[in-house]
């Protein structure tokens, strides 16, 4: 019988449940002075999970970052597109396939660009974090493309540190805005703003489409896998200046509502 593959069987990823804000920041220092923080994103041709659907692109951005300053320093950049598989191939021409449209979403098929196997650039891009120091990967909603970036391949496991920038989104942005919102309405209008949303099961929406606009992020070029590591640079830096400038506000009261329901699902 085939053994099943589960994702905290190959993934060493923070959970940063409980903490403080002072005590997330201390351990963001620590992190950083010991590690290069690699910015990794995927596109792919659905959410079906890594047995239905297949990676066409892999991008990535290696910095070092300063904590004192809250600056990330690009060292080196991975961008690589991949070639559609027959199975993909023969999975477009069938009746009601999403596969075409999340092509389009994604802007797969530019003229001028490399399309490669899928192999290889796994490959590829597992040689270049291994030149990266002792890199930790961050990764909005990590699970997702750890799971897709370490069960397409036969042979490859990615077993560095992980920080999911969804869960510094929803346990340390999310529940300061909430707490600030009880006393400025500046912030109640802002989580107005970004709403609610199925995903995160009614409560307030984690989704990098709507936390980067109501940090005034520019998002052109979204859905574009390197476009979107930068955009999620740049969402980090805004959140961290947040969580500097309010480091006494204490979160717990929603954090811990958060994660309640996150231990249901």
């Amino acid at each position: 019988m085939e053994k099943i593959i589960k994702y905290s069987d190959f993934l060493l990823e923070h959970k940063l449940w409980y903490k403080s804000i002072p005590q997330f920041l201390n351990w963001l220092k620590e992190k950083s002075e010991l590690k290069d923080f690699v910015f990794v994103d995927t596109e792919t041709t659905g959410l079906g999970g890594p047995k239905k659907i297949q990676l066409t692109q892999i991008a990535a951005i290696s910095t070092i970052y300063d904590f004192q300053q809250n600056d990330f320093k690009e060292q080196s950049s991975f961008n690589q597109k991949i070639k559609l598989t027959e199975e993909t191939l023969k999975k477009k021409t069938e009746k009601d396939s999403k596969i075409n449209w999340v092509l389009s979403f994604n802007r797969y098929g530019e003229k001028g660009v490399t399309y490669m196997d899928e192999e290889l650039v796994l490959s590829n891009f597992y040689e270049w974090v291994e030149e990266q120091k002792d890199a930790m990967l961050v990764i909005q909603n990590a699970e997702f493309d750890m799971n897709l970036l370490n069960m397409r391949s036969k042979d490859i496991r990615f077993n560095n540190e992980v920080f999911d920038t969804k869960q510094l989104i929803q346990l340390y942005y999310i529940p300061l805005i909430q707490k600030l919102s009880e006393t400025d309405n500046n912030y109640k209008e802002l989580i107005e703003k970004i709403g609610t949303s199925t995903r995160d099961n009614g409560l307030i929406s984690s989704s990098m489409s709507k936390i980067g606009p109501a940090l005034g992020l520019n998002m052109s070029g979204y859905h574009d896998a390197l476009s979107d590591c930068r955009i999620t640079t740049n969402m980090v830096v805004r959140i961290i200046d947040l969580l500097k400038e309010h480091s006494d506000v204490d979160i717990m009261k929603y954090q811990t509502e958060r994660i309640k329901v996150i231990r249901k699902n």
